[in-house]
């Protein structure tokens, strides 16, 4: 009979908290049961999380042993007005003033790696009595950002030599595309690039979501560094049931930061609607979530503020009902920085909802590679504006006559199940 393992996965994300940074985790502790392993999760109890979404406690396993401490984030002092929101991108309602970017600056500057630095050495402490009372744990798991869950896992690898340590990327640390806009000065820089180094080299195992991040993250550490992508566990359902939008909406849901402006898009439709009136009888642009200024001044620069249709951040379930709904699913990869290793778990979201998917990002990245591997939709360069203005007059066309189909392949590489025991089995080498 194969021996049962026990690990310990370090994270701030974890419900009552909403957004991307919960969901790879809050999925995959679903399945560590049925593959032989038992789970104990560490987590804030009072955690300032950037988005709220109380119902994904139901999703919680109650196979798992949650764990919740205090947290001490002084940002959350700063105010809604000051306070940068880190969680989503960097996203901004206005110009950003002298005092957000004096908040951006201390942010980057003085809380090194990150604003939950003061949670680090009381969870160490903790956890090192937790681990000598739980002597069945032979794992540790840290996942981030915030990077600071790392340097919990460091601390804990430096009393516990013994131990497994997993340390899982979900973004990249200096090489993620917001890295810059954090104002980093030299003694920062090289503080943040000391800490990367050293967690990357001391943990056991470094996991990452997209080949071109293992690559990034490679070049730093000079060692291996492996790929679990993020996934869905996707439901079953009869995509032809739901009732679609009655409009030709081109839906995106998640932040929207000004990396992620796909500006070659609003120049198509432009472009489309000029060439076929009739598309702008039935346009919506559905942007739900956060959506940086810059990218609504330049929606109205292109004649487009009539279709345009903000909606504030809804709980995570109302997301999936109305992609399901959506007769278009837009991802746009943040124009910057490790924009190759762009991956997100929106993405398998968008393939559990079986609408076809608009992709933009670079052609030789991996969203390009997955969207083609799996036929869920269409790719486009950042500055293909031509071939966005064809499909789009071509989706329309097929929306008015026969309706907009999604015909994916390969899933099951993207399921979480199968994901998971691909991680587990990999952190066991």
């Amino acid at each position: 009979m194969k021996e049962t393992r026990t690990a310990l996965l370090i994270t701030y994300y974890w419900p009552p908290a909403g957004g991307a940074g919960v969901h790879r985790w809050l999925r995959m502790s679903r399945f560590f049961k049925e593959n032989g392993w038992n789970l104990h999760v560490y987590c804030p109890e009072n955690g300032t999380w950037p988005t709220m979404d109380p119902a994904l406690q139901s999703e919680v396993s109650n196979e798992l042993t949650v764990v919740r401490r205090p947290i001490f984030e002084p940002h959350k002092y700063l105010g809604k007005k000051s306070n940068p929101n880190i969680g989503a991108g960097l996203t901004h309602q206005g110009k950003v003033g002298l005092v957000k970017k004096a908040v951006i600056w201390v942010r980057g500057n003085l809380f090194v790696p990150d604003a939950r630095v003061f949670w680090i050495k009381p969870s160490v402490r903790f956890l090192a009595n937790y681990l000598n009372e739980h002597p069945e744990i032979d794992t540790i798991i840290s996942t981030g950002p915030p990077h600071s869950m790392h340097l919990i896992g460091l601390g804990l690898k430096k009393r516990f030599p013994k131990i497994n340590w997993a340390a899982d990327f979900r973004d990249p640390w200096t090489q993620i595309d917001f890295y810059h806009e954090l104002l980093p000065g030299k003694w920062a820089d090289k503080r943040h690039k000391k800490l990367e180094k050293t967690v990357l080299q001391s943990a056991d195992h470094v996991i990452t979501v997209s080949k071109a991040c293992a690559e990034g993250l490679q070049e730093i550490a000079q060692r291996k560094v492996d790929v679990i992508t993020n996934g869905f566990i996707f439901p079953e359902f009869d995509a032809t049931e739901v009732q679609l939008d009655k409009e030709f909406t081109i839906a995106h849901f998640g932040s929207m930061p000004k990396a992620r402006n796909p500006v070659s898009l609003w120049k198509a439709l432009q472009g489309a609607i000029n060439d076929n009136p009739e598309i702008a009888r039935h346009l919506h642009i559905k942007l739900v979530g956060p959506v940086d200024f810059q990218i609504v001044d330049d929606i109205k620069q292109h004649q487009l503020e009539n279709y345009l249709r903000l909606i504030p951040s809804v709980s995570h379930a109302e997301s999936i009902h109305m992609q399901r709904s959506a007769q278009l699913l837009l991802l746009v990869a943040n124009n910057a920085g490790n924009v190759k290793g762009i991956l997100t778990g929106k993405f398998f979201e968008y393939l559990g909802a079986k609408r076809p998917i608009l992709a933009i990002g670079m052609s030789d990245g991996d969203l390009n590679n997955v969207v083609n591997s799996t036929q869920c939709g269409q790719f486009f360069d950042f500055d293909d504006i031509d071939s966005l203005k064809k499909f789009i007059l071509d989706a329309f066309d097929h929306f008015q006559k026969d309706g907009l189909h999604s015909t994916s392949v390969g899933l099951d590489a993207y399921a979480t199940p199968h994901l998971t025991k691909k991680f587990l089995e990999l952190i066991c080498e």
